[in-house]
Order: structure tokens, then sequence, then C-alpha cells
């Protein structure tokens, strides 16, 4: 069986959705422990793991929507740049929404949600060449 390169970037993305899952329902609630570095880090993970794990499903979105009209076009060719941007805007968006809200504001958020989009970006770069063509 041919390993689809389609799955490359959907298991990132799989494995970042169930990473921020398990430690926005099960982890971070449950933790009982008074480690300063383990709160820190349970609390900026659900930012850290989606700002890598959403640029990977619209990496692979991108190419399906645009392919008739955008091809050619920078928001194609350059779709990780093009995914990593909607995913920060979307991301840190959220975080500024948070200042109207019931919910908690944190620049540390907005850090990992960049080193998130870093790491994604160093993924990208690492990756080989045949899983950026679809």
């Amino acid at each position: 069986m041919k390993f689809k390169l389609e799955y490359y970037w959907f298991l990132i993305f799989a494995f970042c959705f169930t990473a921020f899952n398990q430690i926005q329902d099960y982890i971070r609630p449950n933790y009982m422990g008074d480690n300063p570095v383990i709160k820190y880090f349970l609390g900026v993970a659900p930012n850290f793991f989606p700002a890598i794990g959403i640029p990977a499903l619209f990496v692979l979105i991108i190419p399906y929507v645009l392919k008739m009209h955008y091809s050619g076009t920078w928001f194609y060719d350059k779709r990780h740049l093009s995914a990593n941007l909607i995913s920060i805007i979307g991301l840190v968006g959220w975080e500024f929404l948070q200042l109207s809200g019931k919910l908690r504001f944190d620049w540390n958020d907005i850090l990992w949600t960049f080193i998130g989009a870093l790491l994604f970006q160093v993924i990208w770069i690492l990756s080989p060449q045949k899983y950026k063509k679809l």
C-alpha cells in the first residue's frame, strides 16, 4: 500500500488536535501538582499545539479549495505561509477577543502561538520535498 502524501500533514494535524484535546479536557483539570513549570506549559499548550496543527490542515485544504481559480498565485504556491498566516490571525484574534469576555487573556498564549507557528515552518522546511507537492 502506497503512503498518500496527504496523510503526512493530516497526521500532524491529528496529533496536535489530540494533544490539545487531552491537555485541555483531561490533563490540565486533573493536574494536582504545584510545579510552576508544568503549570505554565499546561497553560500555554492549548495555543501551542493548534499553532502547529491548524496550518497542517490548511496546507491540505488550500490546494483543493483554490485549485481551479488561483493556481499559480502566491497564496496557493506558498500555502505553508498562507496557512500559517491564517492560523496566527485566528489564534491571536481569539486571544484578543478574550479581553471582552469571561475568558482570560494572556500574552504567554500569544508568544506560544508564534513559537508553534515557527515550529510548523521548521517542520515544513525539514519535510521531504515530495510531501510539499499535493
